[in-house]
């Protein structure tokens, strides 16, 4: 596959702090797929201050993700974990999303994220909660061009 490192969004690497940009040559590393769409979907709380631009409540984004993967780890907040990330995920442009959790160890859980969207390839997506910190991974993703 080619990519053109001018095409797409500024890839956003995540981070134990937030999320950043990264540059190659004074060039924003880009993704041209879905992984920012679904790092924001996930990660932006409701009450985002940038919803105030947008006076259609269906373009105001926030989930309830990161709330849901706060709790104690029980299988009861397991299952909130999933539906949290099914209702981050619920836009037709994600297709058919189905989602995955596990505790390996009393302070790590494991997702594992399948996006197919319309017309495209699948997405598998690996998202790892050790402690506070978070690690994203996806097949063919934007930070290996980091």
């Amino acid at each position: 596959m080619t990519i053109n490192i001018y095409q797409g969004d500024p890839a956003l690497v995540l981070g134990e702090n937030g999320s950043r940009l990264v540059f190659k040559g004074g060039q924003p590393v880009m993704d041209q797929g879905l992984e920012n769409l679904v790092l924001i979907s996930l990660f932006t709380k409701p009450g985002w201050i940038g919803n105030t631009l947008f006076q259609d409540p269906a373009q105001q984004i926030g989930s309830d993700f990161l709330d849901a993967a706060n709790q104690s780890i029980t299988v009861s907040s397991l299952n909130d974990m999933i539906q949290a990330a099914k209702r981050a995920l619920d836009d037709p442009v994600f297709g058919t999303v189905t989602v995955n959790v596990s505790n390996p160890n009393s302070y790590r859980l494991n997702f594992a994220i399948r996006i197919e969207p319309p017309g495209q390839d699948a997405m598998d997506l690996l998202l790892e909660k050790n402690g506070l910190n978070w690690i994203f991974q996806n097949l063919n993703p934007a930070h290996e061009r980091i």
